[in-house]
């Protein structure tokens, strides 16, 4: 009974059908084809276990090209494929891996697997690997048994390569290894198997119609073929890019936040990948990753008119993931109410050159803006994470920003109460429940003996700036470490995006609320414009820590700038170390136009900040993939929305005449409508000598619906299956003429 059960769901394989469409001569181009994807994979290093990506595509392509020559249907050749890949990608996985005996690595895998979903369901980074290696696995073995089985079933190439060449095109444009040799072998081999196929088909046809080739046939099309390969990627080479991509670029403005936002979550969930993304520059988002080297130059971004220097804040971050940083207060507000002591009101204009999306710059806690604008922020409405444009096009200035600066010297921060906000504790103490103890031990190992948050802080920014070295260099984590423990314990040099993490970690382990900031150093005073002058290589990250009463204070842990000016006692006014400016702001005596943070180690030659990554860059980023995912996600709503509409039109109608009604109207797209008088069986004759490769699925969907409609047995369930194989034929072989319709109807408009 159960050997029954399974021939009805899984019939026989006719081993004398199984064979592979284009002969002996395509199968080892196919087989390098579907073996580019895996090496790929294992040249871009993401993960250190790889090795068995290419046997699991091998695996693969024998199940489905062995499935894809049987009799099994679509629904359950898919049915088979999800079930047998699960299972090897997960005994492919485990085969590499050095844990000991089989039953250990599984108990291991299921951990890992267990830890990585608590991990992400928390918002922290899952540091294990482990997922992505299936992930990676899981593409593996969809894109080449789908390839395999649709080339076997279908008889077409383009069915066989869309999935793997998509692969391929996401890791080449990720990889920060260069993989366009994989591209062009992919190439070659997609482009030579065409070749081949079109010989087959060729030969076919031949043989219906009785014709005898030339013995030299064969030979001269493949020799033609191979010389036409060999064109197009040379051409593909050497040709420069078209100015068509500077307008796809500039259009993917629109996309440029939920694109961060799906980046950021990638890197989130996937933060165990050795190699870091190039994707990331100084963009502003709304999360970060650590150890990732920006694409900086030496440009002009802003011009700053600006009472006196501070930094020029652009977004906070409130949540640390264990890899990076994000913000989850992204509540809009079109205004805030700071109510601190010891502040100050300054007006700033700024001149943007570089504008970043719709971000607006301020120094430390603005209140307006003299243009439509929003306030980014959480429920608490007495301070704001960033400050956005409402129209895009205004972010670009100029525009006039009233903020409030402190003025609260050393001993009144020291006087501050601990009374946190419930709210201000719950966002700004989270640590994630990876981080190491060792970090934790070494906070109040540096600040336990301090008698005030104030003494605290300033104790870690002193420890900090004296013990670790500030470098231009950006070095990334190794897999699975958490990036402050590595900076603390093993760099020890870096840039400033490790100190101001750091430094925020460590706060909120001692209890005091703290953030990230990043934005903008002061730049360099030009007295000739008198005004700032703000270039790409000023961009830098801070930290702010929370004193009730006073607000957000800021703090500089990166020894290549000064510290925040900020007196002993304001009362002792007079006795040399501070002066108050004519907008009554305290600033040190020895700097009192707060120019001193361009002169310092890390400057530039010409005075400009190299705070963030200056000097060389040692990972430039060659491949933008964002116009290609804008342009192609424009062609796949466009594509979904026409096959919805084409669905829906039908969706009342059975199965056999669904299918029928389908041909007709794609056949009456490619100018092959049915005649009033033609019979069911006339126009499917007629349409397969329009389309000869629909011919004899055309015939088998005509035949159903006359035995539909005029046979008292009706149809049976296997006719219903072949109905299902022969419309999803017939729809390929129509499709595919779709854009040679629209190419001669676009040429007889022009002419």
């Amino acid at each position: 009974m159960i050997a029954t059960a399974l021939r009805a769901l899984f019939p026989p394989i006719a081993w004398s059908r199984l064979r592979f469409r284009g002969g002996l001569v395509a199968l080892p181009i196919f087989v390098v084809m579907q073996l580019v994807y895996p090496a790929s994979l294992e040249q871009a290093e993401w993960v250190e276990a790889t090795s068995q990506f290419a046997g699991l595509a091998l695996f693969a392509l024998a199940l489905g090209t062995v499935i894809g020559n049987g009799r099994l249907s679509a629904r359950r050749a898919s049915l088979v494929g999800v079930v047998s890949g699960a299972l090897a990608v997960f005994l492919f996985t485990l085969g590499v891996s050095d844990a000991g005996p089989l039953h250990a690595r599984a108990a291991a895998l299921g951990i890992r697997v267990n830890n990585y979903l608590t991990q992400v369901l928390a918002g922290e980074a899952a540091s294990d690997p482990t997922v992505f290696i299936l992930f990676l696995g899981a593409s593996v073995w969809a894109s080449t048994f789908v390839g395999s089985f649709a080339l076997a079933r279908s008889k077409r190439l383009w069915d066989a390569i869309l999935l793997s060449g998509f692969c391929l095109v996401v890791n080449t444009s990720l990889a920060l290894t260069s993989l366009l040799q994989d591209l062009v072998v992919f190439t070659v081999c997609v482009l030579l198997l065409l070749v081949r196929l079109h010989m087959v088909t060729l030969q076919e046809r031949w043989a219906r119609q009785n014709i005898v080739p030339t013995g030299e046939m064969d030979w001269r099309l493949l020799r033609g073929g191979l010389t036409w390969t060999l064109v197009l990627v040379i051409m593909a080479v050497a040709t420069p890019r078209v100015g068509a991509a500077e307008l796809v670029n500039n259009a993917f403005g629109s996309f440029e936040g939920p694109y961060h936002r799906v980046e950021a979550e990638w890197q989130r969930f996937f933060a165990g990948v050795s190699g870091p993304s190039r994707l990331r520059g100084v963009s502003f988002s709304d999360s970060i990753r650590l150890g990732q080297a920006p694409n900086l130059g030496d440009r002009v971004v802003l011009n700053v008119d600006a009472p006196a220097g501070h930094f020029w804040r652009a977004v906070t971050y409130d949540f640390y993931t264990g890899q990076g940083w994000r913000t989850t207060e992204q509540d809009k507000a079109d205004r805030i109410d700071p109510r601190y002591s010891g502040r100050e009101k300054i007006d700033v204009t700024f001149d943007v050159v570089v504008p970043h999306a719709n971000i607006l710059f301020a120094p430390n806690e603005p209140t307006k803006v003299n243009i439509p604008f929003q306030f980014q922020t959480g429920e608490d409405r007495n301070y704001s994470t960033s400050l956005h444009a409402v129209n895009r096009a205004q972010a670009e200035g100029p525009y006039t920003v009233t903020a409030l600066v402190s003025t609260a010297d050393k001993v009144t921060l020291r006087k501050a109460t601990t009374a946190y906000p419930a709210y201000i504790k719950t966002k700004y103490l989270q640590l994630p429940t990876s981080l190491p103890q060792r970090v934790k031990d070494k906070a109040h190992t540096i600040a336990d003996g301090k008698a005030t948050p104030y003494d605290k802080a300033e104790a870690l920014e002193t420890y900090l700036r004296q013990n670790y070295k500030y470098s231009t260099v950006v070095r990334a984590p190794p897999a699975g470490r958490d990036p402050v423990d590595y900076f603390l314990f093993d760099l020890k040099e870096d840039f400033c995006e490790y100190f101001a993490s750091s430094m925020t970690v460590m706060l909120r382990e001692l209890g005091i609320p703290a953030r990230m900031v990043e934005g903008f150093s002061t730049g360099t005073f030009d007295p000739e414009q008198g005004r700032y002058i703000v270039r790409e290589l000023n961009a830098h990250a801070w930290v702010e820590a929370y004193f009730p009463q006073y607000g957000w204070i800021e703090f500089e842990p990166t020894p290549s700038e000064t510290v925040f000016p900020r007196v002993e006692d304001v009362t002792l006014i007079n006795d040399g170390s501070a002066v108050v400016g004519e907008n009554g702001a305290v600033r040190d005596a020895n700097d009192p136009d707060a120019l001193g943070r361009d002169e310092k180690e890390g400057a530039g030659p010409d005075g400009s900040d190299s705070s963030f990554a200056g000097g060389v860059l040692n990972v430039v980023r060659e491949i933008d993939p964002r116009p290609a995912i804008a342009a192609v996600l424009l062609l796949l709503l466009g594509l979904l929305a026409a096959y919805a509409r084409f669905e829906l039109r039908f969706r009342d109608l059975a199965p056999i005449d669904r299918a029928w009604a389908k041909t007709r109207l794609l056949g009456s797209y490619l100018g092959h409508a049915p005649a009033a008088s033609q019979t069911t069986y006339e126009y499917a004759d007629s349409l397969g000598r329009a389309v000869p490769d629909a011919h004899g699925p055309l015939r088998d969907i005509a035949h159903a619906r006359v035995v539909d409609r005029y046979s008292r047995s009706g149809v049976t369930d296997v006719e219903l299956d072949a109905v299902e194989n022969a419309w999803g034929r017939v729809a390929r072989a129509l499709i595919a003429l779709v854009p040679q319709r629209i190419v001669r109807a676009i040429a007889r408009f022009v002419h």
